[in-house]
Parts: C-alpha cells; structure tokens; sequence
C-alpha cells in the first residue's frame, strides 16, 4: 500500500498546527482528515477510518488523553494507530500517552523528516498487524470449516433419530458432538466441553472424534469409552486443560437409556406422559486422572421418550444473576413446551426461547435431543 492510499487524521485546536501537518503529510502523498476537537476528530475516526491519528495533547474541553481512552474504547476505533503531538516533553506526559494507547509521540515544534518517518514506520506496522489478523481469520476459518465437518448432521445417520443445535461463540469451539451405531445396535451420543476456545482445542476435537468412534464402534462398555478416551488425552492435554462430557448409550430394544457423566451436567428425560425429569450419574472430569470414578445410571424409556443433553452455555447465561439450578428448571420446562412440535423443531426453538433475537451467549452450545 502507498502513500495515497493511506488517510492521516489530525486532531489539534490550534488551527496553524493543522495547517504545518496537513501540508507535510500532503507533499509526501498522504491523504487527510482535519479536526478542531477531540469530539470532531472521534466522530470523523468512526466515520472515516483513517490508517492513522495525529492528536494533541492539549486541548479544551476534551484533552487528548481523553480522546485516546475514547477511542481505544470504541471496537470499532480501538485498532487506529495514535501519535500524540504536544509542546509538553515531560516524561510523565509521555508515559500517560502510552498508558492509554499512543503508539508514540511527537515533540512540537515539528521537524518534518521525524513526523514523516514515524508516520510511515507506524504505518508499516499497522499493515503487518492488518496482514497477521488476516491470515489468522483465514486459518480460523479453515480450521472452523473442519471443525463443523467432523460433526455429524442428523440427515447422515436418520437411523439415530437426533436433532442438534451447535454454535460456538469464537472461531473455533471447544464444544464437541458425536454419534456412533454401536455393535449391539445401541446408539452412543457424546457431548463434550472442552476447556478453552484456541487452537488448542480444534487440534484436539479431531482425536477426541478419532477415539470414540474407535472405542464406540466395538463392544465397549459406555464406562470403558470414557476411559479410552481418557486416556488418549492425557498426552495431548497441558496447561490445565481437562473435558467434561456426557455418554448416553440408547438401547431402542431393551428399552434402556445408560448415562455415564464425567463431571459434565445432567440430561434431561422427556416421558411420553409429559414427565420430565433430571438424571444423574457422578464422574470423574477427563485429562486430569489416570484412573477415573465413573458410576452410570440405568433409566427405563419407552417410544416418544426424548433425552436432552447439552453444555453450560446453554444453563449459563453471560450478565445474567439468574443461577444455574434455575436455568436448568427453565430449561426443562422449555423441553415440556415444545413436546408436540418435531425433534427436529423442538430442539433450535428451546435455544431460541432461552436466547431471544439480538442476545448473545456468553460460551459455546450444544443441545442435542434424541428421540426414542
């Protein structure tokens, strides 16, 4: 990018600084924008977008201080570079001007040849960030592009007979699904929560997906496939990281549901009479232990039945005092309303009855809800 194609927004109040900048910026091809007060120069900032902003540092009304807090403040603003320009060479102006976002400062009276050079070096810089943040939402969309392919829909395994609603809150999640027709026939659905959302966590979901389906597609035991699980992160794990997760193993001929938890939040169970009810069953969280606690509960279902599992974003409302037990209850009686319409409908309109139009989780979410 060349001179020309950058704009430089002066903010000062003395109109002959405005004038000396303006001309210096615009023999060397810089475009500009012009602002009497730290409120013209914000609104023009928002307005405009300049590559970057010369601001005094004393000014009525609103000094620059201010404006650099206002800006740096501002998301949309927050990322244009600051210079602040000033009379005042003290070292404890400066340190003030870099304390509240400046990126450097410039000494009045001007010399050309310095204002220039440190325009154009903080410029090269903010294009080298404007690269990087761009080459990272490109890897985070690849990576979340993957991520979304592993899951899978209910369209591809219909014989399962689940509905799924999934939306992480970054780039990438660190919430994770996963069905798989046993060798029994049964139907194993897992839900994890995996701590954190970095990159971390992409790499991770795709073994987790890799062990259990592994474990999952055999003879296991719902405790044994937690266990092998386990035991595959717990070389891939560091820094604290650990998984919640939820092991339902559905038996549409006995007629049994198995829930084997590892620390994660209780299912929901749906009776066709219109009951519904929490289940539990106490589990050790997984990549901490080496050898876990694990204790499963056995529940009795019979056709119509449905089973909800999901994660705490769901039962956790960002901003919100109301706590988790009264989310939950909320939750649950949102599954009792919506017992008529189809699993299919059920499931995104409980999240959309918890998550109105226009709010925003604060985590992750999975609900899965399963027909028996």
């Amino acid at each position: 990018m060349n001179e020309t194609e950058h704009t430089i927004l002066i903010i000062d109040d003395m109109p002959l600084n405005v004038i000396l900048l303006d001309g210096i910026l615009r023999k060397a091809g810089y475009q500009t924008l012009k602002a009497h007060s730290g409120l013209e120069g914000r609104h023009l900032a928002l307005q405009d977008q300049p590559s970057l902003i010369l601001l005094d540092i004393t000014m009525p009304v609103e000094d620059g201080i201010t404006t650099c807090k206002l800006l740096k403040a501002d998301p949309c603003t927050a990322d244009i570079p600051v210079i602040f320009i000033s009379a005042l060479d003290a070292a404890e102006s400066k340190v003030s001007g870099f304390s509240n976002g400046a990126v450097d400062y410039i000494t009045k009276p001007f010399e050309m040849t310095e204002v220039l050079a440190r325009v154009s070096s903080h410029l090269k810089m903010r294009e080298m960030y404007v690269a990087a943040v761009r080459q990272q939402h490109h890897i985070l969309d690849k990576l979340q592009s993957a991520q979304h392919g592993m899951l899978v829909k209910p369209e591809d395994m219909p014989e399962a007979a689940f509905a799924v609603y999934y939306r992480a809150v970054h780039s990438v999640g660190g919430d994770f699904y996963d069905v798989c027709r046993m060798s029994d026939g049964s139907f194993a659905y897992f839900v994890a929560d995996i701590s954190g959302h970095d990159l971390d966590v992409s790499f991770n979901t795709s073994a987790i997906k890799a062990l259990f389906q592994q474990s999952a597609g055999g003879s296991n035991s719902s405790e044994e496939i937690l266990r092998s699980i386990n035991s595959g992160v717990m070389p891939i794990f560091d820094g604290g990281m650990h998984m919640t997760a939820s092991l339902v193993r559905l038996d549409r001929r006995s007629a049994t549901a198995t829930l084997v938890n590892a620390g994660h939040l209780p299912i929901v169970h749906l009776a066709l009479d219109g009951t519904v009810e929490l289940i539990e069953a106490e589990g050790d969280i997984l990549g901490v232990f080496d050898e876990l606690v694990l204790r499963q509960t056995v529940i009795n279902v019979q056709p119509g039945d449905r089973l909800f599992i999901y994660t705490d974003g769901l039962v956790e409302l960002s901003g919100k005092s109301l706590d988790r037990l009264v989310c939950i209850e909320r939750f649950m009686s949102l599954c009792s309303k919506t017992a008529l319409l189809p699993l299919s409908e059920a499931v995104p309109a409980i999240y959309s009855h918890i998550f109105p139009v226009g709010s925003t989780p604060g985590d992750d979410i999975i609900l899965l809800g399963v027909e028996v």
